[in-house]
């Protein structure tokens, strides 16, 4: 049955009014543009047939009209009106089912959109429908299989109700085995099920998004790390409804990561990479090992790293790496200090790389801290020895014909002042001369235990004893304002070295002292058994049972860095002109280091100084010379045989001897020397004493005379002279320097008095 809507009943009314007005009316009247409204009325019904239906019927009107209206204008007129009534009829009818067309589509389109949205919310959890029949859908089903990734659904218990194939995949178990807590559990890892077991119901309770790392059996049997993550579903009122998440296979990223750590591990370098971006960064464990501080703390905010930057540092390392993230440069090759958790400071080598992205941009900045300390230490012995050895050189290499030059010029000028007792005015003028030949002689001999080169006598000597016996003089060349403190413990064992040595580099390292204390101050002579920490700071693997420690301490001024590293180079000194030569320390340093010793300097501005020896403890004496030690019978006339290869000095000391009383045999080499040894005893005249020089220009030296002329007269006592005597007794002695046990020795340049006094231990009364 055809349904008439109230539209169309007015339409065809209107267009049967507007006929009948048109057949009573002249034609001249615009009747066509009437049925404008009949055609309107019509396309409110929104039935485009009847709109059309409707205009075709007035447009037949319209042509109608023209002979049935009463008579008026010309026919002209009337064709006129009625075509353009007719193209009006039509432009009107074609645009109005235009926009009825639109109209009818923009609703057809909100239809199925609600359609769509009815069917979607028949597919949206609720509280009385928590499992969504979306997830059990083919749709869905079709859609999670078609992912290759691991994806997995929970109820809000927790409880597993959905994994899709590539989890079944993965894990070789069907999925009717993983959709319980038993399945899926027994794939993880049996070390971290514990984890798994404690953090589930952790993260259900809390109902917050989590990942976790654990390590799954793959399907071919293999452990491997997954990242596991999850979400929560929340309904309109907050309340969790559901659990989705996926498991991502990392276990390659995580190897690398694994083998990243072990060798940014075996690096002694402290390693750090800053994400720029992010503003995060990483330090390997060589942040701990080197400097103390702890990973995580170093971690938790970059800017941790440059709060331990020497403050003297900070500006230009800092810039330098703003500049090289700005683009200056690629690479950073810095040198810098950087302070230890400890306080102390390290002396830092580092290489930093800047890593950018395509348009440039700065991502990462990328470091290796290296601890170069002990290497510019090392560098800085390395140079200090060559230095040294130089010095040790041209001072060994004049030493000796210094030294000769100073035997005849001291010796002569003491016969000379005897022979001036009656004119006192040339005797003041003999006397400036062995003043300055006796700072020539000093000089020499600072310079040659400074080079390690001075000839020693050790033996075992008693500490306690020796700085007891100092203390006097020690206290006569301070101010009474300066205190002296002695710090002895009890029971410090003997150490083998130089006692006259000792007491020189004690009085000397006192009289520093002295001078860097401005007002009241203190100065302490400290004297122990080695402990761990004197050991710590010559920096040595040494057993302290065989060290004894000697310091001295005063509380002055103190060094700066600069200093303090300078101190030890021969003629450095901060003092004025003329009040130091800069070898008094040099000559302790190479005094301790010949005698087998280390010594630190231990100072700081406004801290006071403490210079650090350590001494062997003695041991069993090295065998020396085999020397009878023959003595003279008194009322003899002793013979010496003398050999020297500097004819000066040769003659200087034949004068000695005879004014001692002695008969004189010369020789200027050792050849000449054994051959005149072997006339004597072959005609059975023995010779008493040889006394030779050590150092000699014929290619044997004193030593190896020595054991030549004993072997032809086995009871010959032997005294050795020479102002250096370089290395002609290591063989014997076993250290470089050190005189042998029992050996008679006296040194260049030497006085009568100096030689009679070595004498007078080899005269006695009996055989």
């Amino acid at each position: 049955m055809i349904k008439i809507r109230p539209l169309q009943i007015v339409s065809v009314a209107s267009l049967i009014t507007v006929f009948a007005l048109d057949s009573q009316t002249p034609l001249g009247f615009a009747h066509g543009d009437l049925y404008l409204i009949a055609v309107l009325l019509a396309a409110f019904t929104g039935s485009l047939r009847f709109m059309w239906t409707l205009a075709g019927l007035s447009l037949a009107l319209t042509v109608l009209g023209i002979w049935l209206s009463p008579e008026g204008l010309p026919m002209r007129f009337w064709l006129t009106n009625r075509l353009m009534s007719i193209t009006e009829l039509l432009a009107l009818t074609a645009l109005t089912s235009y926009v009825i067309i639109r109209l009818q589509r923009s609703r057809m389109e909100k239809i199925q959109w609600r359609r769509e949205y009815r069917n979607l919310k028949k597919l949206t959890p609720s509280p009385d429908n928590p499992l969504s029949p979306f997830q059990h859908s083919s749709q869905f089903q079709l859609f999670a299989d078609a992912i290759p990734q691991t994806i997995w659904t929970a109820t809000a218990e927790g409880g597993i109700d959905f994994v899709n194939r590539a989890f079944a995949r993965y894990t070789g178990r069907l999925r009717e085995d993983l959709i319980n807590r038993a399945g899926w559990l027994g794939s993880v890892h049996p070390d971290d099920k514990p984890l798994v077991m404690a953090k589930w119901p952790e993260v259900i309770a809390e109902g917050k998004e989590y990942e976790l790392e654990v390590r799954v059996q793959r399907h071919d049997g293999k452990w491997r790390w997954l990242l596991v993550q999850g979400t929560p579903v929340k309904d309109p009122d907050g309340r969790i409804i559901k659990w989705c998440g996926s498991a991502i296979d990392i276990d390659d990223l995580y190897r690398l990561a694994e083998r990243f750590e072990h060798v940014a591990s075996t690096t002694v370098d402290a390693i750090s990479d800053w994400d720029i971006v992010n503003n995060v960064i990483w330090w390997n464990q060589g942040i701990n090992t080197l400097f103390g501080y702890e990973r995580e703390d170093m971690m938790s905010d970059p800017t941790v790293w440059t709060s331990h930057l020497h403050p003297e540092d900070r500006d230009r390392v800092l810039d330098a790496i703003w500049g090289a993230i700005r683009g200056d440069t690629e690479e950073l090759m810095m040198n810098y200090r950087f302070m230890r958790q400890d306080g102390s400071i390290a002396e830092i080598e580092e290489h930093m790389r800047v890593v950018r992205d395509q348009s440039g941009q700065a991502l990462r900045l990328v470091g290796g801290m290296t601890d170069v300390t002990e290497r510019n230490e090392m560098a800085e012995q390395l140079g200090h020895a060559q230095r040294l050895q130089t010095v040790g050189e041209l001072t060994g290499g004049m030493a000796h014909d210094f030294n000769n030059l100073l035997t005849v010029i001291q010796g002569n000028n003491e016969l000379l002042t005897e022979a001036l007792k009656d004119n006192p005015e040339l005797a003041d003028m003999s006397d400036m001369i062995r003043q300055a030949s006796e700072k020539a002689e000093a000089l020499v001999q600072r310079l040659l235990a400074f080079a390690r080169r001075q000839s020693l006598e050790p033996q075992a000597t008693d500490v306690v004893d020796l700085i007891n016996s100092i203390q006097p003089l020690v206290r006569r060349v301070i101010p009474a304002r300066v205190k002296l403190e002695l710090v002895i413990e009890d029971k410090v064992p003997a150490v083998m070295i130089d006692p006259g040595q000792l007491e020189h580099a004690l009085l000397n390292l006192c009289l520093n002292a002295r001078d860097a204390i401005a007002d009241n101050g203190c100065i302490r002579i400290v004297a122990s058994s080695a402990s761990a920490q004197s050991l710590t700071l010559v920096n040595k693997e040494l057993d302290a049972e065989n060290w004894v420690a000697i310091a001295v301490e005063d509380d002055g001024q103190g060094m700066t860095e600069d200093v303090r590293r300078r101190a030890l180079d021969p003629f450095f000194t901060t003092k004025r002109n003329g009040e130091g030569s800069g070898l008094g320390l040099s000559m302790v340093y190479g005094f301790v280091k010949q005698s087998g010793g280390y010594l630190h300097i231990q100072s700081s501005p406004g801290a006071g100084t403490a210079i650090h020896m350590l001494l062997p403890v003695a041991e069993i004496q090295a065998i020396g010379l085999d020397q009878p030690q023959k003595r003279l019978h008194s009322g003899d006339t002793p013979v010496v045989l003398i050999v020297e290869d500097d004819e000066l000095v040769l003659q200087y000391a034949e004068r000695q001897f005879r004014e001692l009383g002695y008969q004189v045999l010369a020789a200027n080499h050792g050849e000449q020397a054994l051959d005149m040894l072997r006339q004597r005893v072959t005609a059975n005249k023995p010779v008493d004493l040889l006394f030779t020089d050590v150092r000699m220009s014929d290619g044997m030296n004193g030593p190896q005379l020595a054991r030549e002329a004993t072997m032809i007269q086995a009871d010959l006592p032997v005294m050795f002279t020479s102002g250096y005597t370089e290395d002609a007794f290591d063989q014997e002695s076993g250290s470089p320097g050190h005189l042998p046990a029992g050996t008679l020795f006296l040194s260049k340049p030497w006085r009568r008095a100096d030689l009679a006094q070595k004498l007078a231990g080899l005269t006695s009364s009996e055989d």
